[in-house]
């Protein structure tokens, strides 16, 4: 969250020159490189140049990522490590390159993994604890609850997406919520 302030509060550098300012940084274009997964297109510029980095991943192809070519002079514009735009001709393409939801993404991505990290413990802790019981009566069905660690890792996702306007505090405040009512709900499952 802090380095989403930091970039926020990041001016056009001036006399001084540091990584908190948004500084601007001549490349050549290497080339472009459009992949295409199952769900999604990855545009990716390629760059070559001091002080910036290799590959800047492009969400759209307009206005400016169609007309680069290799050899291609642009500047990026950095903040720290991460190059937010790219201009050239008077035109300016935004990047996906930026800290700007990160601690959202992953403050959600935490809470997928927290409900099968305790679920784990709770039925591994549960199984050794009662080995001398099983060994002698076999396993039984069901080894704990397994619907609710479930319903708790699905609660993230109406978190993350709540996240978007509340910052991480509220996708936490949210999930705890929901997964209290998930917890209720299924008690007598």
């Amino acid at each position: 969250m802090a380095e989403e302030r930091a970039y926020q509060a990041a001016r056009p550098c001036g006399a001084a020159v540091t990584e908190d300012c948004l500084r601007s940084v001549q490349a050549t274009v290497r080339g472009t490189q459009v992949r295409r997964e199952s769900k999604s297109t990855r545009r990716e510029l390629l760059l070559t140049g001091p002080g910036v980095p290799r590959e800047v991943s492009m969400e759209h192809y307009e206005p400016l990522f169609e007309r680069l070519r290799a050899g291609d002079v642009v500047t990026v514009t950095m903040w720290r490590d991460y190059a937010i735009a790219v201009h050239k001709d008077g035109v300016t393409q935004y990047s996906n390159d930026s800290p700007e939801g990160g601690a959202v993404f992953l403050t959600a991505t935490v809470l997928f993994v927290i409900p099968i990290g305790l679920y784990a413990v709770y039925t591994g802790g549960h199984a050794v604890a009662r080995a001398p019981h099983y060994a002698a009566t076999g396993l039984p069905a069901r080894l704990g609850r397994t619907l609710q660690p479930g319903l708790a890792v699905l609660c993230a996702v109406p978190a993350g997406l709540f996240g978007i306007w509340t910052g991480p505090v509220g996708v936490i405040v949210l999930w705890l919520v929901l997964v209290g009512v998930t917890l209720v709900a299924t008690r007598s499952e």
